[in-house]
């Protein structure tokens, strides 16, 4: 998936979005030099002779070690545009050569050709992301270095590529691990304040379905904060896309329901729900969801899983030791599938061109219903011709694990939906029960 924002865009002041031909030929006439981020190259990649390292995955690699980038085919080195052979461009081999020379692989590169209006010229881009699995390194191309698994870790320094030392693979090796465990902390915060935020010791307790999504790649600091209109065309999107998703779930349209499509300002994010409205009593009716687009990519999504059970009393709560906290399986997997389609939506809005993590958990007060009696646990509850009930198979576990999904750069509705329902199995599987989403 192309990047919205790369060198070119911060350097001729252009608005984030797809690159253009007329792009890269204002580069080449105004930008002085090359960057660590950007590579000009007269000619197109070609197979690499023996003994010689593959010169195409050298440079991915490098850039994909560092913060990413473009390499630029068809610009010579005083910046004159000389162009390819749309026919010699063989995309296909291009991801061969980085397959079989590179380790590991190099996720997310993307090459397209672009022609002047005309038509009279072309050039290559690859467009390689910064990645979360530095360091790559590429294997030697002779049948001994084959043999012994040789490799080099190439890397971007200013304007030309350079070979990574010993200590300096180590250190990669430590950064690598580092963004990763930053990253499951950003989103391990988001869910527990969401947690307070959403608890309330009211009586009986409730149970929430939250989840947390975020870019894996950061975005640029200068992309301007998301705005109230993306912020509107987000959750509008979103409910046509978690209908597609749904299947026959549709009947069950979370947000449709109780969000009003007006997002109020909070701190750096819109939030959309009725957890606007002012807390009364113990459990408030009608503080049942909570929508948060943050300006950085991240996404937080709460919905009350035993609103509709509570209303139909489908779980007693009277003697107390028989007082479950009701989850409707519906619910979760309708919650999963718009989870997923507002992550999409907004990735889509905000041209955010790298994978996201997500993160999902049920979780309530766990409160015991009565002193000395310890708390029951939750009770999976579906609807059976419009009645609802507890399976009498289903487990009703006191903990709920929390699980955890990704979502592809590119994906399309198949890849919507896959994770959609890694989400609503990875939950509703603690219960004993499958979550099938058609």
């Amino acid at each position: 998936m192309a990047s919205s924002w790369t060198r070119l865009h911060q350097e001729l002041g252009i608005s984030p979005g797809p690159l253009t031909y007329a792009h890269i030929e204002q580069g080449a006439n105004e930008i002085v030099g090359e960057r660590d981020d950007l590579d000009w190259k007269r000619d197109l990649p070609k197979k690499a002779e023996p003994g010689e390292w593959n010169e195409f995955s050298k440079d991915v690699a490098a850039m994909a070690n560092a913060r990413g980038g473009l390499l630029i085919y068809g610009v010579r080195n005083d910046r004159k545009i000389t162009g390819v052979d749309p026919s010699a461009v063989h995309t296909e081999h291009l991801f061969k050569w980085l397959r079989a020379n590179t380790q590991p692989f190099v996720a997310g590169v993307d090459a397209y050709t672009l022609t002047s209006e005309d038509g009279s010229m072309s050039v290559l881009v690859v467009d390689v992301p910064a990645s979360a699995m530095a360091p790559h390194f590429i294997l030697g191309s002779t049948p001994r270095e084959k043999e012994l698994r040789a490799f080099a870790v190439p890397f971007r320094y200013s304007d030309h590529t350079g070979w990574l030392a010993e200590h300096e693979i180590d250190r990669a090796y430590r950064d690598r691990f580092a963004r990763q465990a930053a990253a499951d902390q950003t989103l391990e915060r988001h869910l527990d304040r969401v947690r307070e935020v959403v608890l309330t010791d009211g009586f009986p307790p409730t149970a929430w379905f939250i989840a947390v999504s975020r870019p894996s790649r950061p975005l640029p600091p200068l992309v301007s904060p998301t705005g109230r209109e993306e912020a509107r065309d987000v959750l509008l999107a979103t409910l046509t896309t978690a209908v597609e998703l749904q299947g026959e779930f549709r009947v069950t349209q979370l947000m449709r329901n109780v969000l009003t499509g007006t997002p109020q300002v909070g701190l750096r994010c819109w939030i959309e729900g009725n957890f606007l409205h002012p807390f009364k009593g113990s459990n408030p009716r009608g503080r049942r969801m909570l929508v948060e687009l943050h300006h950085d990519g991240t996404i937080v999504y709460a919905v009350d899983t035993s609103w509709y059970a509570r209303q139909k009393v489908a779980i007693p709560t009277e003697p107390p030791q028989d007082a479950y906290t009701p989850v409707e399986t519906r619910v979760v997997q309708v919650a999963a599938c718009e989870v997923v389609a507002l992550s999409h939506e907004f990735r889509r809005v905000r041209r955010i061109d790298s994978g996201t993590d997500l993160a999902a958990a049920l979780v309530s007060v766990e409160k015991s219903p009565a002193p000395g009696l310890p708390f029951p646990g939750y009770a999976p509850v579906i609807e059976n011709h419009s009645f609802l009930d507890v399976p009498s198979t289903a487990r009703c576990p006191k903990k709920i694990l929390q699980v955890g999904s990704e979502l592809p750069p590119a994906a399309d509705r198949t890849g919507l939906r896959d994770c959609a329902q890694s989400l609503a199995s990875g939950l509703l599987n603690q219960f004993g029960l499958e979550s099938i989403l058609p």
